[in-house]
C-alpha cells in the first residue's frame, strides 16, 4: 500500500469533531490510523504540523493528511559526525534517510534522528541530500554561522564533488542544462526537456573517477561530478540527459539494484565564522567490495 494524501477544508457542521474524528471522517483512514499519522507528523493544520489527536479546528481552516502503512520502525542509526566546532556540524548521512521530514513523517529523518543523538544542539538546515544518496551534509549549530552557511550555499561559493557508479564509460564532460520538475509525472521527476515547470540553470561537470580515487570499491564505472548548482536530482538528471543514468536509479531508468550508487563524497568552503579553509570528506564506505 502506497502513501496516500488528503487535502481539505474543515465543514462548519465539523467544527465540534476532535482532529483524529474529522481525519476519520473526511479521510479513508479509521480513527485508529489517524491517531498514527499524527504521532508520525503525518498531519498539518493550516500548514503547520500537529500531533494532539483531540485538538479542535476551526471552519475553514486547511488540513493536510499524509498516511503510509508501510513506513518502518523509526531509525535508532547512530549518525557519524565528520567535523564538528562550536558553529557547525558535518556529518555522514546513511542512504535510505529523508534530510528533513517528509509528507507523512518528522521522525524518520536526518533531523530528527540527530535530535535524538544530540538533544543539546539546536540545528539550522542549508542543503539537502536525496532520500537514496549519502554522504556530507553541513548543519549551523550557531546563529552566527547561518549567514555564512546560507551565502555559500546560495551563492556556490563552495566545492562539492560526489562519486557516482553508472553501467558505461563516461568522458569527462560539462552539461550547462536547466532543470525542471517534468509537468503531470507520477511519481514526480525532474529533466532537461519537454513539459518543465519552472525550469532553472544547472552545471555539472563530470570525470572518470581516478584508480586512487576507486581503491577497494566495488568495481565498475565510477565517476565524479562537480556540480555549480543545487537543482533537485540534479546529478542524476543531468547524467541522465547524457544517456547514463545512476546504477539503481530506478526513478530515472538506471540499472536495477538494491540501492543508489550515489554518495556526497567532498566538500571545500570557506568557515562561515573563522573563514578558514574547510577540506571536509566522508569516504563512500558503502560502496566497498
Amino acid at each position: 500500500m502506497a502513501l496516500k494524501k488528503w487535502t481539505f477544508t474543515v465543514d462548519p457542521e465539523d467544527a465540534e469533531l476532535r482532529l483524529d474524528q474529522l481525519i476519520a471522517k473526511r479521510t479513508e483512514l479509521s480513527r485508529r490510523s489517524a491517531r498514527e499519522a499524527l504521532k508520525l507528523g503525518g498531519v498539518q493544520v493550516d500548514r503547520k504540523r500537529v500531533k494532539v489527536a483531540g485538538k479542535v479546528v476551526k471552519p475553514g481552516i486547511e488540513v493536510r493528511v499524509a498516511f503510509d502503512p508501510d513506513l518502518p520502525p523509526v531509525p535508532t542509526t547512530p549518525i557519524p559526525v565528520v567535523f564538528e566546532d562550536a558553529w557547525i556540524i558535518a556529518v555522514d548521512k546513511p542512504a535510505g534517510i529523508a534530510t528533513q521530514g517528509t509528507w507523512a513523517t518528522d521522525r524518520h529523518d536526518l533531523l530528527a534522528l540527530l535530535k535524538t543523538q544530540r538533544p543539546d544542539l539546536s540545528l539550522f538546515l542549508h542543503h539537502r541530500l536525496d532520500q537514496g544518496t549519502s554522504g556530507l551534509l553541513v548543519l549551523g549549530k550557531d546563529p552566527k554561522a547561518n549567514k555564512g552557511l546560507a551565502e555559500a550555499f546560495a551563492g556556490r561559493d563552495l566545492e562539492k564533488l560526489y562519486i557516482a557508479r553508472i553501467s558505461a564509460p563516461l568522458a569527462a564532460c560539462t552539461v550547462d542544462a536547466p532543470i525542471g520538475r517534468i509537468r503531470g509525472a507520477d511519481p514526480g521527476r525532474f529533466g532537461t526537456a519537454g513539459d518543465l515547470i519552472e525550469p532553472r540553470s544547472a552545471r555539472t561537470d563530470f570525470r572518470p573517477a581516478t584508480a586512487e580515487e576507486t581503491a577497494g570499491l566495488v568495481p565498475g564505472h565510477w565517476i565524479v561530478a562537480r556540480i555549480h548548482t543545487g537543482r533537485t536530482h540534479q546529478i542524476r538528471v543531468h547524467l541522465v540527459h547524457l544517456g547514463h543514468a545512476i546504477v539503481g536509479d530506478t526513478l530515472y531508468s538506471g540499472a536495477a539494484s538494491d540501492r543508489l550508487w550515489l554518495h556526497a563524497w567532498r566538500l571545500g568552503l570557506k568557515h562561515p565564522v573563522t573563514g578558514a579553509d574547510l577540506q571536509l570528506e566522508a569516504p563512500p564506505e558503502r560502496f566497498r567490495a
